[in-house]
């Protein structure tokens, strides 16, 4: 039993830590237990949770997507214009995916067939999108966010946010498309020894295109839930999101060099960063002393991943 609880620590080191918090906080803290702020905590984090599984793919395959955080903004924008036009959630739902889906591919496209580099052009379709969100919305929230919309955001099913759930439902899917589908195998292998998987005829570029086009996916999802949220597509809504997302997964130990990591460990690592913000919100630190302290624990979870895995290999 021992054996299996060290093994546990070192594959997810975040999840002691996460615990020492969540006390930590409830002790000091006699509202961060209470229903209000759980579901609050859970709410605002529905997004971050999506986005980061979508970024957790690509850093398993040895890349990195810094479209993800605009591609939520526009995803948002042509949605809520959608819904506000038709008045149909399952419309603003599809253009939502839509734009997120095509966003995706394109970067899949210039990186998996034409070679480009990923940080390269994931920044470069993040300032095209940015641009996009802002012209189609002029700089203002969307207005005309149906009823049934808004209802969603407010939906708990036994103290559990339905906005959560539908999260949880897309890391549940994610998981499954990742460990139990030649798909998944495929992406592990190509992020650990690209040469291999090539020699072995995995078709490389293709699956390159498919990631990054899941991930894109994914970012329109959460643009989507986004307007659940906050009550209306508001343009600038991904711009403070990407360090959170990178964060998260670099956090819950996942590499960014590929082939070395899981969902279930960003789940963690988003945990890990709301508890924390929650928890600093309610002792009443200063925001920018809230930034030194996450930045503080992504580099000492950063680095303890990285020993824990030298040791296991």
């Amino acid at each position: 039993m021992i054996k299996a609880l060290s093994e546990s620590v070192q594959t997810r080191p975040v999840a002691p830590v996460l615990i020492a918090l969540f006390i930590g906080f409830s002790l000091f803290s006699p509202y961060f237990l209470t229903t209000g702020n759980m579901e609050a905590l859970l709410t605002a984090n529905s997004v971050v949770l999506i986005a980061s599984v979508g970024m957790t793919l690509v850093f398993l395959l040895g890349g990195i997507d810094l479209s993800i955080s605009t591609v939520i903004s526009v995803s948002a924008v042509v949605s809520g214009l959608v819904m506000a036009g038709t008045g149909s959630i399952w419309w603003g739902a599809m253009a939502a995916m839509s734009v997120g889906l095509s966003v995706g591919l394109v970067n899949g496209l210039l990186i998996g067939l034409l070679g480009l580099t990923p940080f390269i052009t994931t920044m470069a379709t993040q300032l095209i999108a940015r641009g996009v969100a802002f012209v189609l919305s002029k700089g203002i929230a969307v207005q005309g966010t149906p009823y049934g919309m808004l209802d969603f955001g407010f939906l708990t099913f036994h103290g559990i946010p339905a906005v959560t759930l539908t999260a949880l439902l897309v890391v549940a899917v994610c998981m499954l498309l990742l460990t139990l589908t030649d798909w998944g195998r495929h992406v592990m292998l190509i992020g650990s020894n690209r040469n291999a998987a090539r020699y072995s005829g995995i078709n490389v570029r293709w699956v390159e295109v498919s990631v990054y086009s899941v991930s894109g996916l994914l970012g329109g999802i959460a643009g989507f839930i986004s307007i659940a949220t906050l009550g209306n597509a508001i343009p600038g809504v991904g711009d403070t999101l990407l360090l959170i997302i990178i964060g998260a997964v670099v956090l819950g130990g996942t590499t960014m060099e590929g082939g070395e990591g899981s969902i279930g460990r960003t789940v963690l690592g988003v945990g890990l960063l709301a508890v924390l913000i929650s928890g600093l919100n309610l002792l009443g630190i200063p925001f920018y002393d809230q930034l030194i302290i996450q930045g503080l624990l992504i580099f000492l979870g950063t680095w303890l991943a990285m020993k824990l895995s030298a040791r296991r290999h």
